[in-house]
């Protein structure tokens, strides 16, 4: 049966329930009447500036601590007392660096009495710039105008970004070396970034005639703004008497 005759039933139930549609007019150039069920959404509120900057601010100081782990006092500045909030969660384990994060406006919700939520997604990276770890983070805030604290802090969800398995199938393939040069590669890109940079590899896989295509996620982001930008940048590494180097990738 074609997949259109599969929704007949439901479009003769929709016109037998429609009022006035039997009695539709059907002479040619006549306009179709315009049935419109229920009403126009409306637009979701735009949250205040000084909302968005609070979170902002804190993530900022965060990011700091990352890098800087004596300055984690300051961070803690925004939260709370009586919150608590492990050095982990606050600024990443020892090595790591929070590269970036992000909230859209709609994850923004407000509680009432000077009080708000944010539901807020965050990376990190290594000291070489390859990203280790994500999370989903679910905040509360309390104050007004600029003196917002994080009243509390949960996380919703934690991934582990494991290259084992990566370099296990490099291996099967014989292609170790090739990902031991893109990875140096995207090291030195990570590390030459003016913005705040890192990298992910996502396999290795076999391109024929000696070559091999390693997949891989370039980030960068702004420091203490939430967003970030990704690129979908493959490597073809191409085996020549000196090793595997890198083929560029025509347009």
């Amino acid at each position: 049966m074609h997949p259109f005759f599969k929704h007949v039933p439901a479009l003769v139930l929709l016109v037998a329930l429609v009022p006035g549609a039997a009695n539709a007019p059907s002479t040619a150039g006549e306009a179709p009447a315009e049935i419109r069920i229920g009403q126009p959404r409306t637009p979701a509120p735009k949250p205040d500036p000084a909302v968005v900057r609070s979170v902002e601010r804190f993530f900022g100081a965060r990011q700091t601590a990352s890098v800087d782990r004596s300055k984690e006092a300051a961070a803690r500045r925004w939260i709370a007392a009586g919150v608590k909030v492990s050095s982990e969660t606050l600024a990443g384990e020892r090595g790591q660096t929070l590269i970036a994060f992000d909230f859209g406006d709609g994850a923004i919700t407000r509680l009432g009495d000077g009080r708000f939520r944010v539901s807020v997604y965050l990376l990190f990276a290594d000291r070489q710039g390859r990203i280790v770890q994500s999370r989903d983070e679910v905040i509360s805030f309390t104050g007004g105008g600029q003196n917002f604290v994080c009243s509390s802090l949960k996380t919703a969800s934690e991934m582990r970004w494991d290259s084992d398995e990566i370099s296990k199938g490099a291996d099967r393939l014989g292609a170790g070396q090739a990902l031991e040069r893109a990875d140096q590669m995207l090291q030195d890109w990570a590390l030459g970034q003016t913005r705040l940079g890192a990298y992910s590899i996502e396999g290795v896989f076999p391109a024929g005639s000696g070559r091999i295509m390693i997949p891989c996620l370039k980030f960068t982001s702004d420091f203490g703004k939430r967003g970030y930008d990704v690129v979908d940048a493959p490597l073809i590494m191409k085996r020549g008497s000196k090793g595997y180097m890198l083929e560029p990738v025509a347009n």
